[in-house]
């Protein structure tokens, strides 16, 4: 899989996009940094049980509409401008697009340690998505 970067969407084959909008250190916090992805499901397209690693993270939706639980929480539903937030060490349990006829898109923002390079982290090593985003 190619590396992400801020100029290079990484489409996935199970109807996902995520590409890098930016990626900066916090000059007021020279041991953080955030980025933030834009998110596209495709209908019916979802992101397998994850976690962020050390990131707090918020995610708004911009279209559509986006199933989303952390931990044991019951799935939501949220629409657009609706937003949730996930704590360091969450496990995001369940990530998918609630329709399966309409696209869904979301903007997710990470503060994270300035080392941390992995934003979607899965079981299995082959199936990381957000990684190397410096």
């Amino acid at each position: 899989m190619p590396k992400l970067t801020q100029s290079n969407p990484i489409t996935k084959t199970d109807g996902t996009t995520t590409e890098v909008l930016f990626a900066h250190t916090l000059p007021n916090a020279p041991t953080l940094k955030t980025v933030s992805l834009k998110v596209t499901y495709d209908p019916g397209a979802f992101t397998p049980r994850h976690r962020h690693g050390n990131a707090f993270v918020t995610a708004v939706i911009l279209s559509g509409s986006v199933e989303s639980a952390v931990n044991d929480e019951e799935p939501k539903t949220f629409g657009p401008g609706d937003s949730w937030t996930e704590n360091p060490g969450d496990i995001h349990s369940h990530s998918r697009n609630a329709s399966a006829t309409e696209p869904a898109e979301f903007i997710a923002t990470f503060i994270a340690p300035v080392d941390q390079e992995e934003f979607v982290i899965f079981d299995c090593p082959a199936c990381k998505i957000a990684k190397d985003v410096k």
